[in-house]
Order: structure tokens, then C-alpha cells, then sequence
């Protein structure tokens, strides 16, 4: 939200999207996005916006590979990424 603001913009948090690259690991039954290309270490709590959303249905197979995530930032305590979609990221973005 700072860096929208920085930027001049007014966050309205329910219309903050995100597309992210990273590994999606599994941490006692909660996803984490570890963010890839950053200089230091940065993970985002991820949940599903549903019970059938991406994540639930997300295979094993994503799980510590470098996937494409897009979501809305949901602003509420610590903060997560309601995760809309995952994809196969795309090289040399």
C-alpha cells in the first residue's frame, strides 16, 4: 500500500491486484509465496478466495517450482494474497 501511495496513487485496498512470481510451498496446511528475483528473502501468505479456489486445487507438482500467482492483496492483519489464479511462469519476465 506505502509503495502505491509513494507513487501518488490512493490504494483502494479492495482494488489492489497483484501478478507475482515465485515458489508456492506448503507450511503446515497454509500456502506461502516465496517471491522470486528479490534481493532479500520475501514471502506473502496466500489464501483461497473459496474452498474449490486455484490453491485447493493447485497440484503437488507446483509445489517448489517458480509458478506465475495472481490475486487481490486483502489488506486485514497481517495481509495476504487471495490467490486468483496459478500458472506456469514465464521465462525472462
Amino acid at each position: 500500500m506505502q509503495a502505491i501511495r509513494d507513487a501518488g496513487f490512493t490504494p483502494v485496498p479492495e482494488d489492489v491486484r497483484m501478478t507475482l512470481t515465485g515458489i508456492l510451498e506448503s507450511r503446515d496446511g497454509r500456502w506461502v509465496l516465496k517471491l522470486d528475483r528479490m534481493k532479500t528473502l520475501m514471502e506473502l501468505p496466500c489464501d483461497d478466495g473459496r474452498q474449490d479456489g486455484p490453491l485447493a486445487r493447485a497440484p503437488k507438482e507446483n509445489a517448489g517450482r517458480v509458478v506465475e500467482v495472481r490475486g487481490r492483496w486483502i489488506a486485514e492483519g497481517p495481509g495476504a494474497l487471495e490467490v486468483e489464479t496459478i500458472s506456469d511462469a514465464v521465462a525472462d519476465r
